[in-house]
């Protein structure tokens, strides 16, 4: 490779590769070369997949790890699939900042679900071990009780425009509440679909093409509206987390923002990208949590 990705893409300032502050607080992006490159891109991943701290597709046992402030007595359970786990670039160093631990429970391809049989998104095939995985995921996340649990809300319309919540996610929410732990619901980020199918943005820019035409239209990944609203009442433990207007313009989510690569392949955020996203995070976290 022609870089050392993990260490040099920390080094990039903000002042130079803005990112998602070009859309949340209209930083200057200067003109440099978009990173992490097309070489970079499928490395750039969060430190959970580095350390291998997730359950692999046939796995059913939950792995847990920490991250953010090991010895803080505040904990978030980070929970679910890999649109959970990308989020934790961006806690762990908001829990170092401001003093909570975050533990991981997270599986491939699965989140938390009540889905009798599970469905992986890509290959569309059934998936059982995710649903005794999570059942057994949630069963410790009660017993360890933790102050939040982190986990997204959505998930893409395939086969029409859009995101909803799928019912398999009520019942998580429920079991949840019951337990009377308080949850974090964030909307989930745009999954690169064209007419149901994925495509790569990486590759896109690779073969030329530019950064809007290498996106999608707004309307086609996200509704007006966070589909998560109309449970907010029947779930008074939830607290609303969407960080979409830190990924997408008003009418279109691009390839890149603030001269970073937002993906690293067809749905799953840049390491690069969501360390720009710490701020807006952070702010609506401090809203949620009260934590600071």
């Amino acid at each position: 490779r022609v870089r050392d990705s993990g260490s040099e893409l920390t080094a990039l300032t903000l002042r130079d590769y803005p990112g998602a502050l070009a859309l949340t607080e209209g930083r200057k992006t200067p003109r440099l070369p978009v990173r992490p490159t097309g070489l970079e891109a499928p490395d750039d991943v969060p430190p959970t997949t580095l350390d291998k701290c997730l359950a692999n597709f046939s796995g059913e046992e939950v792995v847990t790890c920490v991250y953010g402030d090991p010895y803080a007595t505040r904990t978030i359970a980070l929970a679910g699939g890999s649109h959970s786990e990308h989020w934790v670039t961006a806690l762990h160093v908001l829990g170092r900042q401001h003093g909570f631990r975050v533990v991981t429970y997270l599986k491939m391809g699965c989140p938390l679900t009540t889905a009798e049989v599970p469905i992986i998104a890509g290959p569309f095939t059934p998936y059982p071990s995710c649903r005794t995985w999570s059942d057994n995921a949630l069963a410790q996340i009660i017993a360890d009780r933790p102050d939040y649990v982190f986990l997204t809300t959505t998930r893409p319309v395939l086969d029409g425009p859009g995101d909803y919540v799928p019912d398999y996610y009520l019942g998580v929410w429920e079991e949840l509440s019951d337990n009377g732990l308080q949850i974090l619901g964030m909307r989930d980020t745009p999954w690169m679909l064209r007419e149901g199918r994925f495509f790569s943005p990486v590759d896109c820019l690779a073969a030329g093409d530019d950064p809007d035409t290498c996106g999608l239209a707004r309307e086609e990944a996200l509704r007006d509206r966070n589909p998560t609203l109309a449970y907010a009442a029947a779930f008074p433990m939830m607290r609303l987390l969407d960080l979409s207007d830190a990924v997408c313009r008003p009418t279109i989510c691009r390839a890149v923002e603030g001269n970073v690569l937002i993906y690293h392949d067809t749905h799953h955020l840049s390491g690069t990208y969501v360390r720009t996203m710490v701020d807006e995070l952070g702010r609506q976290l401090a809203d949620a949590t009260g934590w600071w």
